[in-house]
């Protein structure tokens, strides 16, 4: 009876290891001082979170919980989760730190041959195969990933988000299909929008073409205000998207880069805010042992620029410094110095 206990002992030993061995972390981690001329709002309470200072100093941790299997007949699974430990959940505080660690909602998924199939918390068809570059197209001023995004032509407004801090959103299935350097993607969510995503690179060029329909997308909300989503500009208050298309490509030069992006969108607002044409036209190149970038904009009828540059100091940390600038009804800069490393 002993020699079977040890025996279904060290069975269970060992597939515990065998399943930890699917498992894997993976994070970033970065700190900073951030600049907004308007003053820092929370994203919970709508009000200011710093006691209406227009600097903070920042940090946050993430860690990646990534789940990979290979089954049986060419399939594999796997999993995502995400844990954020970050400044700005809690309630409005004069220099509050205001941590919070939140889990995010999960995402599981089957592919084999090229073909996958997605559920739960993830980004849309847009981003995974819709744009050319960057998140959304830009998100590619300061070290935390763009205060405003001015270069993504507004498509973070209009778009399926994954939510990487509380529950996720709507009931989301997503089908991307690879095939050497192209990529399609589908995704829906249940009573909600359906979008679709193209993007194929050919030698240095990388082309995309994203769509939306914004079917039972949510109505904006004037920001500041208790609860979102907020509206991209105050005239849009009240208002939804009723549709996106968006068209964007890319040249890697190798030491230099430049990219363009043009997003239309239609809402529910009466005219002139029922349609807009956004865009953003963006370029890189190494200089100084680094990697200057800026671009150049408009989105939701305000001009918009930005500059960044970025030093790599080795073991994926990378020391950056930017800015950004929203003009007309808007009337935003940000600004941010920082480092960032993954791991």
């Amino acid at each position: 009876m002993k020699k079977i206990l040890l025996a279904s002992t060290a069975l269970v030993l060992s597939a515990g290891i065998a399943n930890a061995q699917a498992v894997s972390i993976t994070g970033e981690g970065r700190m900073g001082i951030q600049y907004d001329s308007m003053g820092f709002i929370s994203p919970v309470t709508g009000l200011s979170s710093n006691g209406g200072s227009n600097y903070r100093i920042e940090n946050r941790l993430t860690l990646n919980f990534n789940v990979a299997v290979e089954a049986d007949h060419g399939l594999s699974f796997g999993a995502f989760t995400r844990a954020r430990m970050q400044m700005g959940g809690g309630a409005a505080a004069v220099f509050a730190a205001n941590q919070t660690g939140v889990f995010s909602g999960s995402r599981v998924w089957v592919e084999a041959n090229g073909l996958r199939l997605t559920f739960g918390n993830q980004d849309g068809a847009i981003q995974t195969a819709g744009v050319a570059m960057g998140y959304f197209g830009g998100c590619a001023v300061g070290y935390e990933g763009g205060q405003q995004c001015g270069d993504s032509a507004g498509l973070l407004s209009v778009s399926h988000l994954n939510i990487s801090t509380g529950a996720a959103g709507g009931q989301r299935a997503q089908l991307t299909y690879t095939m050497g350097d192209m990529r399609f993607a589908l995704s829906h969510d249940r009573g909600g929008a359906t979008e679709i995503g193209i993007r194929g690179t050919f030698d240095a060029f990388t082309v995309a073409l994203g769509w939306s329909n914004n079917s039972g997308s949510a109505t904006w909300v004037a920001a500041p205000a208790p609860a979102g989503p907020y509206a991209p500009i105050a005239a849009l208050g009240g208002a939804r998207p009723t549709g996106t298309l968006a068209l964007s490509g890319r040249y890697n030069g190798g030491s230099w880069t430049v990219g363009a992006l043009v997003a239309r969108v239609t809402t529910s607002a009466a005219a002139p805010n029922n349609s807009f044409t956004n865009y953003s036209v963006s370029a890189s190149a190494a200089l100084g042992g680094g990697n200057l970038y800026g671009y150049v904009g408009r989105a939701w009828g305000n001009g918009t620029y930005g500059l960044n540059y970025g030093y790599g100091l080795g073991g994926g940390a990378t020391l950056m410094v930017g800015a950004e600038r929203t003009g007309g009804t808007a009337n935003l800069t940000t600004a941010s110095v920082g480092v960032a490393f993954t791991f």
